[in-house]
């Protein structure tokens, strides 16, 4: 094949020069941008042209104020920390008293929202031989690390075994001298044996509290009271130790 033959192949008909001609015309929407071409398109056209330049980024970004909706209502309606955390372990049993005694608590240091103090008795350390299958024992363990729990009370025996555990806080490290001086009597060891040395108290004995005393439907005798993981404020639980009245 020539030369001359392979330029013949190229050449264009009339009919193809003409809509070549037509292509190459100015597009009027050419120079400007995709959001005044959609406002200037006729109403049938303006779905598909949508569809093929905004629709995705229309999806994109109602789902991104949707995420972020979502964020802030969570944020918004999430329950405060408790100032205030109480465990009573092994005492299921005392859960409306200990939501009493946590209501007066409330009402005597002004607090309002009744969120800020929790009085909790779900917690149960298995004993087989006591009848007693259900083990907590590690949820108890994360709740004090993590700073859930700031005031522990069990029966004696179960309240040495959670002190073995490195969960119990000694009351000098919470409260002044003077004060444990002043209910020295109430200071116990692990054990809930009396102590006579501040320093070696583990925890309070419960049956010396006038306020725990008086409340109707709770053990008088052989429940333990010691601090949890008291990371953030101090004043609160030692308020709460304050009201039960030592004696």
């Amino acid at each position: 094949m020539t030369d001359n033959q392979r330029r013949d192949d190229f050449v264009l008909s009339d009919e193809q020069k003409a809509a070549v001609s037509e292509l190459s015309e100015t597009n009027v929407y050419a120079k400007q941008s995709k959001l005044k071409t959609f406002r200037e398109l006729p109403a049938s056209e303006k779905w598909p042209y949508f569809k093929d330049n905004f629709l995705t980024y229309a999806i994109v970004a109602v789902l991104a104020v949707g995420i972020a909706a979502s964020f802030g209502i969570s944020y918004a309606i999430k329950a405060p920390d408790p100032v205030l955390s109480f465990e009573g372990v092994n005492m299921s049993r005392c859960s409306d008293q200990l939501d009493s005694l946590g209501a007066g608590f409330a009402q005597s240091e002004g607090i309002t929202d009744g969120r800020l103090v929790s009085m909790d008795a779900s917690i149960s350390l298995g004993d087989a031989a006591g009848g007693n299958a259900q083990d907590d024992s590690t949820k108890l363990l994360a709740m004090v690390s993590a700073g859930q729990v700031n005031m522990i009370a069990s029966d004696a025996k179960t309240f040495a075994e959670v002190n073995r555990r490195g969960e119990i806080t000694k009351p000098s490290e919470v409260m002044d001298a003077a004060e444990l001086e002043r209910i020295k009597d109430s200071l116990v060891n692990a054990k809930g044996e009396p102590v006579s040395d501040i320093d070696k108290a583990v925890g309070f004995d419960l049956s010396r509290s006038a306020t725990w005393t008086s409340t109707k439907g709770l053990p008088d005798k052989g429940v333990i009271l010691g601090f949890g993981n008291v990371t953030k404020n101090k004043d609160v639980p030692a308020s709460f130790i304050a009201y039960l009245r030592f004696e």
